[in-house]
């Protein structure tokens, strides 16, 4: 297996694993929810806490995306299962997030 083929297989969840990770952890030590909800939206009950949360759901599926990245090499049926659970698990939990500590 060559760095080619890993990279042709791999590349763009690689990149959205990437992606994640930097988002996850720049919203948990910035902890402003604007990046995530943008500026022209309403006040929020706790700020910093929807931040926290949200953050912690973007490494969350960050994580659930190098997994599938692992899978694509083992399964692709078993890669796209995953990351359908991931989306559909992350969906849920953001829709109680933005419910505890929303507007």
């Amino acid at each position: 297996m060559t760095w080619e083929y890993i990279l042709n297989q791999a590349g763009i969840p690689l990149l959205l694993f990437a992606i994640c990770m930097v988002y996850g952890i720049y919203l948990l030590i910035v902890q402003r929810a604007d990046g995530i909800r943008g500026k022209n939206k309403g006040p929020l009950k706790d700020e910093k806490r929807y931040a926290m949360a949200g953050g912690g759901l973007i490494l969350f599926f960050g994580i659930g995306t190098l997994v599938m990245t692992i899978l694509l090499f083992v399964n692709v049926y078993a890669a796209v299962a995953e990351i359908i659970s991931c989306t559909l698990i992350m969906g849920v939990l953001w829709k109680k997030v933005n419910e505890k500590y929303g507007a």
